[in-house]
């Protein structure tokens, strides 16, 4: 778990707070400004859950390889974002309105404090989502991010979006997770 020291709980209040001004740009609508958040390299995956015995509880949701619900490069999150900005999107117009709520936030390796140290830090999230006169859904789960230190700041290089429910109820995941 490591020591905490003063440097060291700095070092994590600032990731804890890089996540929480992500939070806010995606609920804030302000898309381009949320692509920032992530590196070129990013790879943004939601795997699906599988409803298994208890004997294979640890094999609950699909592989690397396999389907998700959302399998995403850089490019293909710049077009989930470009699409959106048309105001053309049917699934998105209008904009749902967003809710990330992000907790229990542990960095489980944190990374030196110079550039190119990565950091895996893992939290809670619940999403709620509404749209047009819709009461809404509501999407919680967990994350898994690995966290790269730039001369920029940190940069978001792995997401893994455990959602807890194997069914969703969302007409769609047209908005951002």
């Amino acid at each position: 778990m490591g020591e905490y020291n003063v440097d060291r709980i700095v070092r994590i209040k600032a990731i804890e707070d890089f996540l929480y001004a992500e939070a806010d740009a995606i609920d804030a609508r302000q898309f381009e400004d949320w692509l920032g958040f992530f590196s070129e390299d990013i790879r943004y995956w939601v795997p699906i859950r599988k409803n298994l015995p208890f004997s294979e509880r640890f094999n609950d949701m699909t592989g690397s390889r396999e389907i998700a619900w959302i399998d995403d490069n850089r490019a293909t999150l710049e077009a989930r974002v470009g699409q959106v900005l048309t105001k053309i999107h049917w699934a998105e117009e209008p904009l749902s309105r967003v809710t990330h709520m992000v907790t229990n936030i542990r960095v489980e390796e944190l990374g030196k404090d110079e550039v190119g140290a990565t950091s895996t830090v893992r939290s809670k999230i619940l999403v709620h989502r509404s749209r047009m006169d819709d009461a809404g859904e509501i999407i919680i789960g967990r994350r898994e991010d690995k966290i790269r230190r730039t001369e920029r700041g940190f940069e978001i290089f792995w997401r893994k979006i455990i959602i807890d429910q194997a069914t969703l109820n969302a007409k769609n995941l047209s908005f951002f997770l």
